[in-house]
């Protein structure tokens, strides 16, 4: 894909994860690999609604930057953590989905067991990272710790890491896996038995390729 073509997409999902409400403000980021190992990522400080192909930076893979008029989003060393991990993925979307931060302060655990099959299919393996400050070293070294076999990674009390081999993939694992903890929360808030899907169907669910 050329690279004026990545540009145009990252802007379009960035703007998308915001309308979404799966980041308000200038929350969130999204990066993509480039062909020479650079990374294509979107800039700290920016209220999302409003970016442009042209505030787009470039890092090389250790976090510096290479281009750019402004600054790289200050949780670039996560993203160059993640793909140091996984040379498989190309792609990485960072947000503060409601629901599923929710359920980390409450102390819950709703991947433990699946209640809707899409989870199974979808979200083969949700790792919680644990509580580190944002924007900082140690941030990407707790998400480092848990990443090298999850797309999706939950950063207690914080927000979310999914990633895949295009962006469309990236989001995609964002979006179900909110959809899933917001109907996690509400099942709890029922009072009811959560009926759950049985462990060996769920592992057949999980062998279904996306």
């Amino acid at each position: 894909m050329k690279i004026i073509e990545l540009k145009q997409k990252i802007v379009s999902y960035t703007k998308l994860t915001q309308s979404r409400g799966y980041t308000v403000a200038s929350e969130g980021n999204i990066s993509a690999r480039l062909d020479d190992g650079t990374i294509l990522i979107t800039p700290t400080k920016i209220i999302k609604d409003f970016i442009t192909e042209d505030d787009l930076v470039i890092i090389d893979p250790d976090g510096n930057q290479i281009t750019g008029t402004r600054k790289a989003t200050s949780e670039r060393f996560t993203h160059c953590e993640i793909y140091k991990k996984r040379p498989d993925i190309q792609s990485i979307v960072h947000a503060h989905p409601v629901y599923t931060v929710l359920v980390t302060v409450l102390g819950l655990k709703p991947f433990d067991n699946v209640f809707i099959s899409e989870a199974a299919m979808f979200l083969k393996n949700v790792t919680l990272a644990r509580f580190a400050k944002p924007s900082t070293t140690e941030g990407a070294r707790v998400v480092g710790e848990v990443c090298s076999d999850s797309d999706a990674i939950i950063i207690d009390r914080h927000g979310s890491f999914t990633c895949g081999t295009t962006i469309e993939t990236a989001f995609s694992i964002l979006e179900i896996m909110e959809k899933y903890c917001r109907m996690f929360y509400l099942a709890t808030l029922s009072g009811k038995k959560i009926n759950y899907i049985d462990p060996a169907i769920v592992d057949e669910l999980k062998m279904v390729p996306y």
